[in-house]
């Protein structure tokens, strides 16, 4: 943290330009949303935002636009990224709460987007720090993806919610949010996955499909980019076996409400809606 950075709605064509430059040393490739594109986003009903650091040189972006699901409308947020060497001050949680601020302002409640669940700095700043719910499971939504940061696996993907006016949002970022995997066990929450590693590799031993606790524990590695690299095999194992699990219990009136660190690993929470 300590750096100060600036995120506006980008209004002219150059730094439109420049976002298409931002995405490739974001996501790597050549699949970028052209800028053309972006200003149609911006000026045709959705959001196009740009943090700038202190140089004004852009590190981040975050991308989408209104939509509707059965007669209520939403946000899509299509793409949230921040260049590499500022991941880790801060550039996508101002993203996205400046977004929140917009929305408001237009009197849109709700936001949606999609994340790998197997990505855990995304889903965690989403999920844990943002208060957003996980509700539906997309198997391979957009295909076998050709950037180096989506290749090797196929393209699952866990839609969450944000409902930006309620007190959950609120308390998630007033950081007034306290829970531990040790506390959910202590309270009887299950863990439906057994796990061993094998050096820096995380492998799956055994997992369960018919626990029936109103809470259960969802057990995934932090370093699934290293795992991919180290042992594609591996990595394509907790894709099929994680799908199996979010599919299974999400259309069991589970929801996705929490991820939380515990160990080497993380965890993600399901709780059953009454």
């Amino acid at each position: 943290m300590g750096k100060d950075f600036n995120v506006v709605k980008v209004t002219e064509p150059e730094s439109f330009k420049q976002l298409e430059l931002l995405q490739k040393e974001v996501w790597g490739g050549s699949d970028v949303i052209p800028y053309h594109v972006l200003i149609a986003f911006q000026k045709m009903g959705g959001v196009v935002l740009a943090a700038y650091d202190e140089r004004d040189r852009p590190v981040g972006m975050l991308c989408g636009y209104n939509s509707t699901r059965n007669g209520e409308p939403f946000f899509y947020m299509h793409l949230c990224g921040v260049v590499p060497d500022m991941r880790n001050h801060g550039v996508a949680t101002m993203l996205k709460v400046r977004l929140r601020e917009l929305l408001l302002e237009e009197g849109i409640r709700l936001a949606r987007w999609l994340l790998d669940p197997l990505q855990i700095p995304e889903a965690y700043l989403s999920i844990h720090r943002l208060g957003a719910v996980g509700r539906r499971y997309e198997e391979n939504f957009y295909g076998l993806m050709r950037d180096p940061y989506n290749r090797g696996l196929e393209s699952d993907r866990l839609e969450v919610e944000w409902r930006i006016d309620s007190q959950r949002v609120e308390d998630r970022l007033s950081h007034n949010h306290e829970n531990s995997v040790e506390k959910l066990l202590s309270e009887g929450a299950r863990n439906i996955i057994k796990t061993v590693n094998v050096g820096s590799v995380k492998k799956v031993l055994d997992y369960r499909l018919n626990v029936k606790s109103s809470k259960i524990l969802v057990e995934v590695p932090g370093n699934m980019d290293d795992i991919k690299r180290l042992d594609l095999s591996t990595a394509i194992e907790w894709r099929r076996i994680t799908r199996k699990i979010f599919k299974k219990y999400l259309s069991e009136n589970y929801m996705v409400t929490d991820l939380l660190p515990g160990g080497n690993s993380y965890f993600y929470l399901l709780e059953r809606l009454e």
